[in-house]
C-alpha cells in the first residue's frame, strides 16, 4: 500500500512493506507552517504499529527541519514505544544536526541511509 500528500513546501508518502516494516518518507522543508504536514499522518502511522513493527522515517529530503519537526518525531516515538515496535529515523545532515543540537542522539534511532534503517 502506498499513499501520498503534498503541501506547499512538504511532500509526504508512505509504504507498506513485508514484516511489519512502514516507510513514511518526507521531503521539503518542515518549519511552523508545515508542521501539522508531517506531524498528522506520522503520528497517526506510528499509532499503527503493532508489537515488534518498525517505522521508518525517511527524512533525507529534508531541507529545513524546526522544532515542531522534532516535537512530531518524539510524539510518534513515544507512540510507536507504547506499542511494542520501533521507530528509525533517516536523517539529511540538516536533521541530524538539530536533532544531535537538542541532545536527542541516543534518544533516537538515528540512520544515515535507508538501506540501514530497513536491515534493522
Amino acid at each position: 500500500m502506498t499513499s501520498a500528500r503534498r503541501t506547499e513546501g512538504l511532500k509526504t508518502s508512505t509504504r507498506q512493506l513485508d514484516g511489519g516494516v512502514v516507510v513514511f518518507e518526507a521531503v521539503g522543508e518542515v518549519d511552523i507552517s508545515t508542521a501539522d504536514d508531517l506531524r498528522e499522518p506520522l503520528v497517526d502511522l506510528a499509532g499503527g504499529i503493532a508489537a515488534g513493527g518498525v517505522l521508518v522515517t525517511d527524512l533525507t529530503g529534508i531541507g529545513f527541519f524546526s522544532s515542531p519537526g522534532i516535537e512530531a518525531l518524539l510524539i510518534a516515538d513515544k507512540r510507536v514505544r507504547a506499542a511494542g515496535g520501533r521507530l528509525r529515523v533517516v536523517t539529511s545532515p540538516v536533521v541530524r544536526r538539530a536533532l544531535v543540537a537538542v541532545g536527542l542522539r541516543q534518544a533516537l534511532d538515528m540512520r544515515d541511509a535507508l538501506d540501514d534503517a530497513l536491515r534493522g
